[in-house]
């Protein structure tokens, strides 16, 4: 078990070894899961957390690449 100390700040350091082996990189979000003696720390899923780059292709569009005028919903409507 790795220990940890609180800040005054009530920051605590995540040890490099427990980062490394869990992935956890500066900005990733931990939730934080109450339990009867404690709390429990889970690094949240990607899919709850990513950038605009990420999400490019995620709805399964294949066709060209759009402009942003052909993505303007004012120019859908009809007079």
């Amino acid at each position: 078990m790795k220990t940890v100390t609180v800040s005054e700040k009530g920051q605590v350091v995540i040890p490099i070894a427990l980062r490394r082996q869990y992935g956890i990189e500066p900005g990733d979000r931990l939730e934080v899961i109450p339990e009867a003696q404690g709390f429990r720390l889970v690094v949240e899923s990607d899919r709850k957390a990513r950038s605009a780059r990420e999400c490019l292709g995620l709805a399964g569009y294949s066709g060209p690449r759009l402009s942003l005028e052909d993505l303007d919903p004012a120019s859908l409507s009809k007079p």
